[in-house]
């Protein structure tokens, strides 16, 4: 004989049927976001008229934003301050003379 207040059996399946889904449904969201950030989905469309620079302006993607010339300028940028930093120690140099 049930218990007064027991859950039938059917209906706790159902409940975590609903609990997977509701996971499910989270886990979508942040992987969305984090994709988002990392930039490896479209942005949502903003209207923006064109010529426009204001805050809500649409900006056109950039030609060099694939990871290639990321790494190229990320190469540029190292190579520039060894030579700064080059330069500092010739600085230094001459001025501890």
């Amino acid at each position: 004989m049930p218990r007064a207040g027991a859950v039938p059996a059917r209906q706790r399946g159902l409940a975590g049927i609903l609990a997977m889904l509701l996971a499910v449904l989270i886990v979508a969201l942040a992987a969305g976001v984090v994709l988002r950030q990392y930039g490896k989905t479209a942005a949502p469309a903003q209207h923006a008229e064109p010529g426009s620079r204001g805050a809500g302006a649409a900006e056109a993607p950039r030609a060099d934003a694939t990871p290639r010339n990321a790494v190229e300028r990320a190469r540029a940028l190292e190579d520039s301050l060894r030579k700064q930093a080059e330069e500092h120690g010739l600085r230094i140099d001459d001025a501890v003379k």
